[in-house]
């Protein structure tokens, strides 16, 4: 391949979509970054579309029925608290970074889902301790490069407060310049989020929406100052990408109080303390749990019900071939359902009723994701810079595209994935 880059920077843009891109065309780091870019303009998401599947899956070149993550929270049964996938070690299959030791890649990664105590160089983890306001150093520490965080903590602590936007954005951004600046890193993933955040809250065409991408374009523009002073732009590739869209949502299903009410759930003060059959929310879908063969009958014969689809708001269930088949989804849940558009399942045991309006919930969500991606407008793939074909196009990829891609692009490949480097788009 000609005109390999020197440097390659990943940067995931949490929930923007080739509609974002489109209204970001006229912003000023965007529309550098297009100008004779290669872009995939449709990228199909893992399913469930949630941010780590997804994540996981831009990493590892799978889907989740190989990476064994399947939703945000591994589900524990006795427990409502629940930990989130944040290790790399969680994973069935090798990342990208794997890959790029074995060929000997410096890598950096800043906030990118589920790389704790991953094999990278360079490592400032997203993870959170006892809850994810609470102080990020120690955890950090303890799942990343510890000499690198103490190294870089006067220059960018301050920053966040707590996950709050766009300040937290602004930190990850500043971890990932002064991973930059300090060790330059080959290869460098950075994953920022406010745009998600601000549709979650504010609605998918909000004018909140629309300021965190004016302000992901000022972070893109430090960015590409910092390489424009150093002389680092023309040895330098960006690619832009993005995990998952987002839908309406204003109303939440609570499929658990249902099955309390069928005596498949038994609590005590709110916490499960015997099950059969049980609910784990993925957003916009959720998985459902068996405890044994003859649960699993029980939960295909409640699920199927048309009465207790209208009454959870459930729009579509899928058996486990159905699910592995169609999605590419596998685990050890019996069934995983699909929504209604505008409902959000949780797992909470109680509630008013089976369908509860966001608002009377007191549930903070105008959109949201977890659902089919063919549902909603879907995230893009975008490469600048040397080593890329100046206005190559493709209507379609997918998310384990992306890192046979990259790793083309670095001159290194991976070996046994699901997805293939997209080489229209290189040179």
């Amino acid at each position: 391949m000609g005109s390999r880059p020197e440097y390659v920077i990943v940067i995931s843009i949490d929930a923007m979509t080739n509609a974002d891109l489109k209204q970001a065309g006229s912003l000023p780091a965007f529309s550098r970054l297009l100008q004779g870019c290669a872009l995939v303009e449709s990228v199909q998401s893992a399913y469930p579309s949630l941010t780590y599947p997804c994540h996981v899956s831009m990493v590892t070149g799978c889907w989740p029925d190989r990476t064994g993550v399947v939703n945000n929270e591994r589900f524990l049964p006795l427990q409502s608290k629940r930990p989130w996938y944040f290790y790399a070690d969680e994973i069935r299959c090798p990342t990208i970074f794997h890959f790029a030791r074995q060929a000997g890649i410096s890598t950096g990664c800043v906030m990118w889902p589920c790389m704790g105590r991953g094999p990278i160089d360079y490592l400032v983890p997203e993870i959170w301790g006892e809850t994810p306001d609470s102080g990020f150093f120690e955890p950090f520490c303890a799942a990343g490069t510890p000499a690198l965080i103490r190294e870089i903590w006067d220059a960018v602590g301050h920053i966040p407060h707590g996950f709050s936007q766009p300040e937290f954005d602004r930190f990850a951004f500043a971890c990932g310049m002064e991973v930059l600046r300090r060790k330059a890193p080959r290869l460098l993933y950075l994953h920022i989020c406010q745009v998600d955040n601000a549709k979650h809250h504010y609605g998918l065409h909000s004018p909140q929406a629309a300021g965190a991408l004016q302000r992901t374009d000022a972070l893109l523009g430090q960015l590409l100052s910092y390489l424009d002073a150093r002389q680092l732009t023309s040895r330098t590739a960006i690619l832009l990408c993005s995990d998952h869209g987002q839908v309406p949502v204003h109303t939440a299903s609570y499929p658990n109080r249902l099955l309390r009410g069928r005596g498949l759930i038994q609590d005590r003060a709110g916490e499960v303390v015997q099950w059969e059959v049980q609910s784990h929310s993925a957003c916009c879908s959720a998985q459902i749990y068996a405890a044994g063969d003859q649960a699993a009958e029980k939960a295909l014969r409640l699920f199927s019900d048309p009465q207790v689809q209208d009454a959870l708001g459930i729009a579509r269930v899928y058996t486990k071939p159905e699910a592995r088949q169609r999605f590419h989804l596998d685990g050890p849940f019996a069934l995983h359902i699909e929504g209604r558009p505008g409902i959000l399942f949780r797992d909470e045991l109680s509630a008013p009723a089976c369908t509860v309006p966001l608002e009377q919930a007191g549930l903070p969500y105008l959109a949201n994701h977890g659902h089919d991606s063919a549902r909603s407008d879907a995230p893009f793939f975008l490469l600048s810079g040397p080593g890329v074909r100046a206005g190559a196009r493709l209507a379609r990829a997918a998310l384990v595209d992306e890192p046979a891609t990259v790793a083309r692009l670095c001159g290194f490949s991976m070996e046994d994935i699901q997805g293939r480097a997209l080489d229209e788009l290189l040179l």
